[in-house]
């Protein structure tokens, strides 16, 4: 989804109305299979259909000020959606919030029964 960010720092939809909304699960180590030449590609998870009633995870990896991006989208997000809940995900069993991820990220998801995510992964 494409986000414009008003004056007073809200943001709201972009007026495109071809831009609809697209999540996708995705690891934030990456995936062999989508390598160039890979014989197996992977595939991107159905998006969610709404937003009420939901939970998703925070999930904080090595990005500068990740951990205040994402409580500023849970803030904004509740104010659209105040029965959604928030997990605060560690990136893989045994980390911190902000670690470098690990692939049990994948199990974590599944005991938090999230149904989604907002990951700020960076470098």
């Amino acid at each position: 989804m494409a986000f414009r960010m008003s004056d007073d720092c809200d943001l709201y939809p972009a007026e495109d109305p071809s831009m609809s909304p697209n999540f996708e699960v995705v690891s934030p180590l990456g995936d062999a299979s989508d390598a160039p030449g890979a014989r197996h590609k992977t595939f991107g998870a159905l998006p969610i259909d709404h937003l009420a009633g939901k939970k998703l995870g925070l999930v904080w990896t090595e990005f500068y000020n990740g951990d205040t991006v994402l409580r500023a989208f849970r803030e904004h997000l509740l104010k659209r959606y105040p029965d959604l809940q928030f997990v605060e995900m560690e990136p893989g069993r045994g980390l911190s919030w902000g670690d470098h991820p690990h692939p049990s990220i994948a199990a974590l998801a599944l005991e938090h029964g999230i149904n989604g995510a907002i990951v700020a992964a960076g470098c």
